[in-house]
């Protein structure tokens, strides 16, 4: 049977509780370093079928465990449902109160998507704040949208999940996807196949057109019959100034603030230090 989880909030505030009454009896994360008690995949809007929730969760297991990095999804009808008036505000209380992330930063990523709203945001916290830049955040709403506008949740949650593994790798590597390090799309064989029959097509018209106009012309060996004999005098020579050397230099660009890299922060309600960023589909 599908899990669904309504309202989310609310059942994540209830299981923070239980969690704070056994603090005392058990550490605060377990040994894997994850907090216990939730789902990843926490689809309040029913938007995914009970096989497509079952992948996702599969697959949000397995890169969460393998990167030590918490990465969660979870949708809901509207925000208005929530009891709540902001994306940021939603995703930000969601990741506190659930206890998301991993070890003692708290490392991790969280998607929101408001299926009522029309509207997404990503919610970083630890180590996805380095991960996550600004740009990159824009960057991986670009590739997640059009499914998500065309209804295929699925298909944009599967598109998240290989960007983020894709992003975390990056920043491991000391070059997190950013405005002057955005990924590059992956270059097709059939596209150089393409141009080059097109290329060859338009070569083979051209010389065509060209070759069907000489009708009046023989080709020739050499040059020696377009040259008339006497008929260049040199009477008169004088020197021409014609060019003169400039040098110029460039104005220093203003740099353009918005467009500086990294990650911008804020704190929740609860005090924590939260990246992120979302946008409308």
């Amino acid at each position: 049977m599908k899990k669904t989880v309504t309202p989310l909030r609310s059942l994540c505030a209830a299981l923070a509780a239980l969690m704070l009454l056994l603090a005392l009896a058990v550490p605060a994360f377990a040994a894997d370093g994850f907090a216990d008690l939730y789902y990843r995949v926490n689809d309040s809007a029913e938007v995914l079928t009970e096989d497509e929730d079952g992948e996702l969760e599969a697959s949000l297991e397995e890169l969460s465990v393998r990167q030590s990095f918490d990465v969660i999804i979870a949708t809901i009808d509207s925000l208005e449902s929530e009891g709540c008036t902001s994306m940021e505000e939603y995703a930000d209380d969601l990741y506190d109160y659930c206890q998301f992330g991993y070890g003692e930063n708290r490392d991790g990523v969280l998607l929101v998507v408001s299926t009522g709203d029309r509207k997404w945001h990503i919610s970083t916290c630890g180590y996805g704040i380095t991960a996550f830049t600004d740009a990159g955040i824009q960057y991986l709403g670009e590739q997640m949208t059009p499914d998500m506008a065309d209804g295929d949740y699925a298909a944009a949650f599967r598109t998240f999940i290989q960007w983020t593994d894709a992003y975390v790798t990056a920043a491991r590597e000391g070059h997190p996807y950013d405005v002057d390090n955005m990924p590059k799309e992956p270059f097709s064989i059939v596209y150089l196949g393409v141009a080059l029959v097109i290329g060859l097509i338009t070569a083979l018209i051209v010389t065509g057109v060209m070759k069907s106009r000489l009708k009046s012309v023989a080709p020739q060996r050499d040059a020696t019959s377009y040259v008339r004999q006497g008929s260049m005098k040199l009477t008169n020579q004088r020197d021409l100034y014609l060019y003169r050397e400039i040098h110029r230099t460039e104005r220093p660009k203003e740099t353009d603030s918005g467009s500086s890299g990294g990650s911008s922060t804020h704190t929740s309600s609860s005090g924590s230090t939260h990246g992120g960023g979302g946008g409308s589909f």
